[in-house]
């Protein structure tokens, strides 16, 4: 949650409500298009999409991977750097179709 004083809340509702939205989807969409992303999720009115803490730490452990690979490639290590990334995958595509991890 981010706070805001009295004068930039009134701003932020003013320019929400000129374009039809809430000030909360009014804010996520000029993020979006600051930071280049796009999540239809998003970008609709109403509240975020949250991730259970579950993917948290299997994103977390994925890019742990994904710089051991790093480290094995650098040193020619080809056997690591395929487990390394054989992992990461393991981690990340079940994220992606919603199963839960072997």
């Amino acid at each position: 949650m981010t706070r805001m004083t009295g004068e930039l809340s009134e701003a932020v509702t003013t320019f929400a409500h000129r374009d039809g939205l809430t000030a909360g989807a009014w804010v996520r969409r000029l993020l979006l298009d600051r930071v280049a992303m796009q999540s239809p999720d998003d970008a609709r009115s109403g509240r975020p999409i949250r991730r259970p803490e579950e993917d948290h730490a299997a994103i977390a452990a994925a890019i742990r991977h994904l710089a051991q690979v790093s480290t094995a490639l650098s040193v020619r290590d080809e056997a690591s750097a395929k487990s390394g990334l054989h992992e990461a995958r393991s981690l990340l595509i079940p994220l992606v179709v919603r199963r839960p991890a072997p």
